[in-house]
């Protein structure tokens, strides 16, 4: 079934379905997805421990030519896999695409167009190309991330108000916890943009300190959580690896 957000729930694992009074987002573990060949890329997309995947075409650029990147895309409209997340981070947002923005841009509407259900765009992205993006048919997931503190409470709920009036259909903000409260800051965003702007948003801390929140996000509404898949380098610090992360939505459900 789809849920509110508009992705195939594939519930808690194959074969299983979500415990009766469980909301259905607590399953939504997205695996990251930054390296692997072509004949193997099905695969991974299909990967039984996860309910969605983040394809990372960033990391995929250190490898592949843009031409390269497009034999990828074309495999998304082909066969049976997760939902699709196509992320081509910057550097400027941790990210490694170091190429002209049209270009990091243009991969993305290719695998937008190929079938990907969701693009991750930057928090300072125009509000003409997030349309753009949206007439493909792929929704858009606009986010920011801080590698090096939490900000103000003030700043949050700045950038929270400055994305939602950009016009996604939903947000991410990842900060990096210095301090255990951190954690407890970024949280409460994530009912602020639900009842603020009507938003879903995908919220946590980064690095050892703001690990818990990963799993705590999806109890307080964020749509997903990201991981590590295994065999995959994590794309951040502090995740979790997915069948870990599994295991601890299971014993805490």
């Amino acid at each position: 079934m789809k849920n509110s957000i508009g992705f195939l729930h594939n519930g808690p694992g194959p074969g299983k379905t979500p415990a009766e009074g469980v909301s259905p987002c607590l399953s939504s573990i997205c695996g990251c997805l930054g390296q692997c060949s072509l004949e193997l890329f099905p695969g991974w997309l299909d990967h039984p421990e996860v309910d969605l995947v983040e394809w990372r075409i960033d990391r995929f650029s250190k490898r592949y030519s843009p031409g390269g990147i497009k034999a990828f895309c074309e495999v998304l409209s082909a066969g049976p896999r997760r939902p699709v997340i196509a992320t081509n981070r910057p550097v400027r947002q941790m990210g490694d695409f170091e190429g002209e923005e049209d270009l990091r841009l243009g991969l993305l509407e290719d695998a937008a167009k190929a079938g990907a259900e969701w693009v991750d765009l930057e928090y300072d992205t125009d509000p003409a190309d997030i349309e753009r993006f949206k007439k493909t048919g792929a929704r858009v997931l606009l986010s920011w991330h801080d590698p090096q503190a939490t900000p103000s409470d003030g700043i949050l709920r700045e950038r929270l108000e400055q994305m939602s009036k950009a016009g996604p259909d939903a947000l991410k903000i990842a900060t990096f916890a210095r301090v255990p409260s951190d954690n407890l800051r970024v949280l409460n965003l994530i009912c602020l943009a639900k009842k603020e702007w009507g938003l879903d948003l995908v919220c946590f801390c980064m690095g050892p300190v703001g690990k818990w929140s990963r799993v705590a996000s999806l109890f307080l509404g964020s749509p997903w959580t990201y991981a590590r898949m295994d065999g995959q380098e994590a794309t951040a610090p502090g995740q979790f690896d997915a069948s870990e992360l599994r295991s601890l939505i299971g014993a805490l459900t």
